[in-house]
């Protein structure tokens, strides 16, 4: 019984710094990318509305996420048809602009 305590205690204590040793490393995340929202109206339905507004303030912004607001009707001047406006809200993320995290 003595020998089975000197053989089994000293692999459980091996074991136990192994397992913390193959413990893998922590993995930094990549810092959040500033939003930008933007709001516009167009005459078509696009997959990247206001992206012109949102290149003002980033180099090469991404989209986040569209939100159609509204699409109305509106007289056209000297036409029988009325056209279509839609107005949107939009997200885009900017990778160049980092936010702040807190310490």
């Amino acid at each position: 019984m003595n020998v089975t305590f000197r053989l089994v205690w000293p692999t459980v204590a091996l074991l136990a710094l192994a397992g913390c040793a193959a413990a893998p490393a922590e993995v930094a995340s990549a810092p959040p990318v500033a939003p930008i929202a933007v709001s516009c109206q167009t005459d078509t339905i696009t997959d990247q509305p206001c992206i012109a507004m949102a290149r003002k303030r980033c180099s090469a912004p991404a989209v986040d996420t569209i939100r159609l607001v509204l699409a109305k009707q509106v007289p056209a001047d000297a036409q029988d048809t009325p056209k279509t406006v839609y107005e949107y809200q939009a997200t885009y993320a900017c990778p160049a602009q980092r936010v702040a995290t807190l310490p």
